[in-house]
């Protein structure tokens, strides 16, 4: 297959070049809408470990990708090589020319084998791949799709650098655009009533709610659930025009449920709510069989 390569990547960017499989680590760059077909096809899903390291998995072959920082998805070309004919013909129609930038966790992994402490962006994205694909294999229905959009926002996923209103605003709803607006709401709407049981509200955070408590009644999916619910209420607080007074309200009943002082500064509340949501994700996990 006629892949654009460029051979200066391989002999040039450390580590690649090899005197055994010599040529397998040339990398290879595509357009990030190859994740979001990917991931809409029944016979395919893509799970992250990290915003920017993950891997596309079939029935008949699993393959690693990684994110650069100009949002290209980089895979190696002897990986690429292994597959079907019609999966690499696939593959060449997003197939770009390298702009060489291979700095990721992707390359950290498989090049460096930097084994540092996961940070915590790393952890509660590969929580959420790994509820994901509970939930499917207990209920075979998948509750997330990936768009382009929601790509970027994985990718750019970052502890905030600044404390201001508008990067509040930016924060909750990123966080939320990842654990909530990616819930399929009507597949969740379906499942509720082929389950035959009812949802306390329309919204997805409750139909899925509705679905897990067919699993565990004990009330462990409610407490389970808090960080999300918390979450929304932040980026409700930030993003839609409010009183002032039920801004506050919002805020202060949100810090409350998080442990943490009404007036917080967004690094401690950001860091508070990654640590939260990988725990409810890592707990509601455990609860499917």
């Amino acid at each position: 297959m006629p892949f654009l390569i460029d051979a200066d990547d391989y002999f040039y960017i450390p580590g690649l070049y090899r005197a055994h499989d010599v040529g397998f680590l040339t990398p290879l760059f595509f357009n990030k809408a190859v994740l979001t077909k990917y991931d809409n096809s029944p016979n395919y899903s893509v799970r992250f470990a990290s915003p920017t390291y993950g891997e596309i998995d079939a029935e008949s072959f699993a393959i690693p990708f990684g994110i650069n920082k100009f949002g290209k998805v980089i895979m190696w070309l002897g990986d690429v090589a292994k597959l079907p004919e019609s999966e690499q013909y696939y593959l060449r129609s997003e197939n770009v020319a390298s702009d060489h930038s291979l700095g990721s966790e992707f390359y950290d992994a498989q090049i460096e084998c930097k084994f540092t402490e996961p940070p915590k962006e790393r952890l509660v994205i590969g929580e959420r791949s790994n509820f994901l694909d509970a939930f499917e294999k207990k209920f075979g229905v998948r509750i997330s799709h990936l768009d382009a959009e929601l790509v970027d926002t994985i990718t750019a996923l970052a502890p905030p650098l600044l404390d201001t209103e508008k990067e509040r605003r930016h924060t909750f709803d990123s966080l939320n655009r990842i654990f909530i607006e990616s819930l399929d709401n009507a597949a969740l709407e379906k499942l509720v009533k082929s389950l035959g049981t009812t949802s306390a509200g329309s919204g997805s955070l409750k139909r899925l709610q509705a679905v897990l408590e067919t699993v565990d009644a004990t009330g462990a999916v409610s407490a389970l659930l808090s960080p999300l619910y918390v979450l929304y209420d932040l980026r409700v607080a930030y993003s839609h025009a409010l009183s002032a007074r039920k801004k506050g309200d919002l805020i202060d009943t949100s810090a409350a449920r998080l442990g943490v002082a009404p007036d917080f500064d967004l690094p401690t509340v950001y860091n508070e709510l990654l640590k939260r949501i990988a725990a409810s994700l890592r707990g509601l996990t455990d609860l499917l069989p």
